[in-house]
């Protein structure tokens, strides 16, 4: 890695960058999938190797037109390329259990090993004009184009056995030809943004100097995008197109007042993007035993509206600060994920299509404070109420197509917290709730009424002549009205610490002890727009860890 500046005539920075990485490894995996009783299980076991490299030359700067008028120029310059090649190996053991006891479950066993490699150049570039109108007025054009160009392919070979492409003489008879694809694809994109503002400047009374920011600003950006692909798969052999015009739109606008202690922020954004092209493929991939995948040709990209207000209000080193915010965000196009089912293979078909109508309205409300003059005591409270009208693809108990679902949340959440902090005792006292409530249409829908509370107590103190440094704190951690009982828990988690510089403070030593009553739980709860969701985590809950931070300084000799 490179970097070079320059700062006259003109200003100039370059920076060069080189990757390299090889790698390999192996990784298990197990399946399941449950009706009434066991119905389908898959084992898999596999390995891979790889090399990969990147390499970009960038440079950026700006001159001056006209000092007088304050017109300048500003450009960058960008030009990136990558090379990834993997080889992976798969076995996949797939049992489909009988319906009848008497009739013996059915198993069977399959190797795929893929060799893929991608390569891909990007240029980009941008050109930008600033001019001045009036005299806090501005309008800056700025040009951005870029070019990419991608060749991929990935070949799907069925050996007997798990043995990567490397190991394999005959290549052409074993290989799956629809699950084994060319991809050559080009594309470009030139985005002409036009950026209107208005400049202010206030004064800060604690600082005493004055503070710029933009008071309003108008942005507005016309991207034109072209896509083209030449994509072989098995029988299939296409050369597909895209050319798209997208405008985005945003509009912000800022005030301070009070000596720049108070301010508000609203923005209205409105954004479009383009779908995949490689998406709108008709094509069909069963690669793996119980996923196939399909591509959608009247898919169509993302496209949101999003409104913020915020507000902010400090007022001063002895009075604290208050914070208020809200949002609007409304979903004219989302890209979700249709799902049919065979019940009799236990195999899932993916498809991408578009759903439309999804919203999420936010506010958040903040309070800190500190009591007396000298401001030992100090408190903190916050509210959050979070509504979210959340659209997917859900299929109901017993049906084998996924249909668009809607679920609607409403969540509540407050929170408050007071400490004492005088030289080197420190306590804290904190709490903590949170409401749900969550209906679907779906038929098998059970309407969620859930709280998640915690309280608990910390604190931390050092003791004068030897330095060291004591800390503990105790939190409970409770959860109420989920639908199964392993989730309505109390978790008592008690976590305490002591450290001691040594070395006059370079050397610090710290030995931490976590959740000493070993009562923490990983999982973790939400709701979307497919029913519920329940994530259990692998990580250490309880331990004991010695730290050893040693601090290494040295200033260069003065001239």
């Amino acid at each position: 890695h490179n970097t070079f500046s320059l700062t006259k005539p003109m200003y100039l920075r370059t920076e060069a960058h080189f990757d390299y990485a090889k790698r390999d490894g192996s990784f298990h995996s197990a399946f399941d999938e449950w009706s009434d009783s066991l119905t389908v299980s898959q084992r898999s076991i596999g390995m891979s190797e790889g090399k990969a490299w990147a390499a970009y030359l960038e440079a950026s700067g700006s001159f001056n037109i006209n000092k007088q008028k304050q017109q300048h120029l500003t450009f960058s310059a960008k030009v990136e390329h990558d090379n990834d090649e993997s080889r992976q190996a798969h076995r996949y053991t797939q049992t489909t259990q009988a319906l009848r006891s008497a009739v013996q479950p059915l198993s069977q066993t399959q190797h795929n090993t893929r060799d893929f490699f991608h390569r891909s150049t990007w240029a980009a570039g941008n050109i930008g004009y600033n001019l001045h109108i009036l005299k806090d007025i501005n309008l800056l054009f700025t040009d951005f184009f870029d070019i990419r160009r991608e060749r991929t392919h990935d070949y799907l070979y069925h050996p007997d056995s798990l043995l990567l492409p490397s190991q394999i003489e005959a290549l052409t008879a074993i290989t799956d030809p629809g699950n084994s694809y060319e991809s050559h694809r080009n594309d470009w994109t030139n985005n002409l943004n036009i950026r209107l503002m208005k400049t202010a400047a206030v004064m800060r009374t604690d600082f005493h100097m004055k503070v710029g920011y933009e008071r309003w600003c108008l942005y507005i950006s016309t991207p034109i995008h072209h896509d083209e692909l030449h994509y072989q798969r098995g029988a299939l052999d296409t050369l597909a197109r895209q050319t798209m015009f997208l405008p985005n739109m945003s509009f912000n606008y800022k005030n301070y007042w009070k000596g720049a202690r108070r301010h508000l922020n609203l923005s209205l954004i409105y954004d479009e993007g383009w779908p995949l092209l490689l998406d709108r493929i008709t094509f069909r991939d069963d690669s793996q035993p119980l996923i196939v995948k399909l591509g959608n040709p009247d898919l169509k990209g993302k496209a949101y509206t999003k409104f913020e207000a915020e507000y902010f209000d400090d007022a001063g080193r002895n009075h604290g600060m208050c914070y208020l915010s809200a949002s609007f965000n409304y979903h004219h196009r989302d890209v979700a994920q249709s799902l049919t089912y065979n019940p009799t293979n236990g195999v899932y078909t993916y498809k991408p299509m578009n759903v439309s109508g999804a919203w999420g309205a936010l506010t958040n409300f903040s309070i800190d404070r500190n009591i007396g003059e000298k401001r030992y005591w100090s408190w903190h409270a916050n509210a959050h109420a979070l509504w979210d009208h959340a659209k997917d693809h859900a299929m109901l108990t017993g049906e084998t197509e996924s249909h668009v679902n809607t679920v609607n949340t409403l969540g509540l959440k407050s929170g408050a917290h007071i400490k004492y902090n005088k030289n080197a005792f420190n306590i804290r006292a904190a709490g903590q709730l949170y409401w749900r409530h969550s209906t679907g249409r779906m038929q098998d829908f059970e309407t969620l009424n859930a709280f998640d509370y915690e309280y608990g107590l910390e604190a931390r103190y050092t003791l004068p002549r030897l330095k060291t440094s004591l800390a503990a704190d105790a939190t409970m951690y409770s959860r109420r009205g989920y639908g199964s009982s392993n989730l309505n828990t109390d978790d008592f988690i008690v976590n305490a610490s002591v450290s001691q510089p040594l070395l006059k403070g370079k050397l610090i030593a710290r030995l931490e002890a976590f959740d000493l009553l070993h009562q923490l739980s990983n999982t973790d709860y939400a709701v979307n727009a497919q029913g519920r969701t329940v994530t259990w985590y692998r990580s250490l809950p309880h331990y004991v860890m010695l730290h050893m931070v040693y601090h290494w300084s040295k200033n260069p000799k003065r001239k």
